[in-house]
């Protein structure tokens, strides 16, 4: 009698004290130091993140050229050349000719702006200033999506843990009172049906505690590999053992929860910029029709001289006015030059000093393409508000659903957690009726069964509740608790 007792005591000890431990901890995840550990370890290793960020460079970089489009294109160039040439012999009328040996020199300035064109310049700028926003979206999803990751298999290791530490000392206990039944079936103090019920109940609670090792170890590797680690000692900080003994409410509703994602997600967010992206290379393309008016210019000195003759350089420009016109497939090209050289020693006597010109083309159906990129930016412009609104509707449904499983997991949680006060009274209470004979050792184990199995419960329920908050704050981008 006094061994039965003492395997009962112990038995009670372990359920009562070890099993629900983490109901009498009071732990925050407010402070936890081993999780921001690994969302900065993750963060610095997660190549993907890199990869985003690179994109932002680049982003930057193409914004930075459409911005050059605002100021002058300008050149400095400097040429010179040597050659022969023909020319009639002087005093000669049988018309031979003799060859000359010549050089040149050009140097100067020149110069091409834009005056007008449209929306096409601004509106390449403003497109790529878009694309700086995109990217940023991208790499703050890209990085609270790594967060989120590390967060579940970080909450999800802990209940892990403490549910296979339970799980661990009830199937210890609960295989000794099982050795105990096999002694009282052998003096026929109890029948085989009630051998083979204590059996089961030593084999569902093995059942519960070979599953939890099996998850743990799994969530262990899980946790390791979105860290990117290759062992947890790397994390080198100290983790929680437990979850908090309370599960905190969040202080939001659903519908501040919804709003939040029509101004904070980053998917909705990131839908909506490529809508206007597409709206303005509507804009881009419809300014094809305007009239682009550009100049460009020509300031420096130049000269060309007979190589027995000094090279002496005069002062030589030129200024062009440009216009082109996109006229719905047809292109009209106008251009009018006015340039000016000094006169100098010349070697081509028919060279022009002052010179004015004028000339227009207009081509026929040789800009077929304005009429596909005119439909493409519409239907890439109808497809991106179909995105953005599919987009919004999935993101809304998604947040619903993550605030109903954090409802039914938080009630859940609180049932259990009174199911479990409620069972180790009982388990305490039977303890006592079986020490008198009023109970038996496979109803105690039947009830030490029920109460793992509460335990166990317990421990899903609050996981479930931290993943849905968790998931909530990814959608909202905003700390719920």
């Amino acid at each position: 009698m006094l061994k039965k007792r003492t395997i009962l005591n112990e038995y009670v000890f372990v359920l009562t004290i070890v099993v629900p431990i983490f109901l009498f901890v009071g732990n925050s995840f407010s402070n936890d130091v081993f999780l921001a550990r690994c969302m900065k370890i993750a963060e610095s290793r997660d190549p993907k993140l890199a990869v985003t960020y690179e994109q932002i460079q680049l982003a930057h970089s193409r914004t930075t050229r459409a911005a050059r489009s605002f100021f002058p294109q300008i050149t400095l160039q400097h040429t010179t050349s040597k050659g022969t040439t023909a020319m009639a012999l002087q005093n000669s009328g049988s018309g031979n000719f003799g060859d000359y040996e010549y050089n040149s020199e050009s140097y100067g300035v020149k110069a091409s702006q834009s005056i007008y064109e449209g929306y096409r310049t601004r509106g390449t700028y403003e497109y790529e200033s878009m694309m700086v926003t995109a990217a940023k979206f991208n790499y703050t999803k890209t990085r609270e999506e790594l967060f989120s990751k590390v967060k579940l298999a970080y909450y999800e290791h802990i209940t892990l843990k403490q549910e296979y530490s339970a799980l661990a000392s009830a199937n210890e206990i609960v295989s000794s009172l099982f050795k105990k039944v096999q002694k009282e079936y052998k003096a026929r103090a109890i029948s085989q049906l009630d051998l083979l019920e204590a059996e089961h109940f030593r084999d569902k609670i093995y059942d519960m505690y070979e599953a939890a090792r099996i998850n743990l170890n799994f969530a262990i590797k899980k946790l390791i590999n979105v860290v990117g680690v290759t062992d947890i000692v790397e994390i080198n900080a100290k983790e929680l053992d437990v979850l908090p003994d309370d599960v905190p409410e969040i202080s939001f509703s659903l519908d501040d929860l919804l709003r939040f994602v029509l101004t904070n997600n980053l998917e909705v967010q990131t839908a909506k910029v490529q809508a206007e992206m597409a709206d303005m290379k509507i804009k881009i393309n419809r300014s094809k029709v305007i009239p682009k008016f550009y100049v460009e210019g020509f300031y420096g000195k130049s000269g060309e001289a007979f190589t027995t003759q000094p090279l002496e350089l005069s002062m030589s420009w030129n200024v062009v006015g440009r216009l082109s016109w996109g006229l719905w497939g047809n292109s009209l090209e106008a251009s009018y030059t006015k340039e000016r050289t000094d006169p100098t020693a010349i070697v081509d006597a028919s060279k022009r000093v002052d010179t004015i010109t004028q000339d227009v083309k207009f081509a026929l159906l040789d800009d077929l393409g304005y009429f596909v990129d005119a439909k493409e930016s519409k239907v890439g412009f109808n497809q991106t508000n179909a995105d953005y609104v599919d987009v919004l509707k999935n993101r809304r449904l998604d947040t619903e659903k993550a605030y109903n499983d954090y409802v039914n997991s938080l009630n859940n949680a609180r049932t259990l957690k009174k199911e479990i006060a409620y069972r180790k009274r009982k388990l305490a209470l039977m303890k006592k009726q079986n020490s008198l004979y009023e109970v038996s050792t496979v109803n105690l184990m039947e009830e030490a069964l029920r109460y793992a199995e509460a335990i166990s419960g317990y421990a899903r329920a609050t996981y479930q509740n931290y993943s849905s908050v968790t998931e909530m704050e990814r959608l909202t981008l905003m700390p719920l608790r």
